[in-house]
């Protein structure tokens, strides 16, 4: 059994993907838009709305997860058993994907991430097609209940002035310094560290720089691995993406505060600095 939070257990090699994509309990979950997915896509996948994994009311300026019973409801849809295990891929870093990734460890469901972006998986000549699988629905039920990886803005609050907690903003520079705007307020949740999601992109297509740089590049600003680490964006994308990496880096208690400064922003009685 792969260790918790180790590479084996979040990412899955794309020869090893390649070799066992006819295996009947994989399921593989396409994270980019309708048109680059019509287009060609891996064999089996199954094309992913980016509205079926938030919820999104007008009035309201965050993106919120959406519910257990919504998640069940889309992977019996797309025809996935409580035996599955589900791949999901994307492109252009793989943000969208680790969003999907996130949402689905969250409420219990057995998933891995491809170690490379589409775009570099057909680099390699690997399998693709344009067929659209016909897969028989099924009645997927999650069996755990959610795992403790969402922090709330109350929780991130409370947490403020607690020295065994670290805020991550994971966006660029200029919007954590409020040079962009981002809303109804621009700025960043006060005592936040300012690491780049994109700091953790690996080359030549790779999802993720390999662990023991990532380890070392948290490190170097100052991470250690008893503390508590929250990670935050805009919209919760891109600190899913950063959420993996420290994981992959070993830092095992990692929460993301999903409705991210775009909740918190708007909230007038929370602070913020530039």
């Amino acid at each position: 059994m792969a260790k918790e939070g180790s590479r084996d257990q979040i990412l899955i090699d794309s020869g090893r993907l390649s070799k066992n994509i006819d295996d009947p309990d994989l399921s593989i979950l396409d994270m980019r838009s309708p048109m680059e997915y019509s287009m060609g896509h891996l064999p089996k996948a199954q094309l992913i709305p980016y509205e079926r994994i938030v919820d999104f009311s007008p009035g309201r300026s965050y993106l919120d997860v959406t519910s257990q019973s919504q998640i069940e409801s889309l992977l019996s849809d797309k025809g996935v058993s409580s035996n599955s295990r589900v791949v999901v891929y994307g492109d252009k870093g793989g943000a969208s994907a680790a969003r999907l990734f996130w949402t689905l460890e969250l409420y219990g469901v057995n998933v891995s991430m491809l170690d490379i972006s589409f775009s570099a998986w057909r680099g390699l000549g690997l399998s693709l097609t344009r067929e659209v699988p016909t897969l028989k629905k099924t009645e997927f039920r999650s069996s755990s209940r959610p795992k403790d990886f969402r922090a709330t803005s109350d929780y991130v609050a409370s947490r403020l002035e607690n020295q065994d907690t670290m805020l991550i903003d994971t966006r660029s520079a200029e919007e954590f310094n409020g040079l962009i705007p981002s809303g109804q307020r621009s700025g960043r949740i006060p005592g936040s560290l300012n690491i780049p999601w994109d700091s953790g992109l690996g080359s030549e297509g790779k999802i993720f720089r390999e662990p023991a740089d990532l380890e070392s590049l948290f490190k170097g600003r100052g991470l250690t691995a008893d503390k508590e680490i929250i990670c935050y964006c805009q919209v919760g994308e891109r600190a899913s993406h950063t959420f993996l990496a420290l994981r992959l880096a070993g830092f095992p208690k990692v929460k993301i505060y999903d409705r991210s400064f775009s909740e918190w922003g708007s909230k007038l009685d929370l602070p913020v600095e530039t």
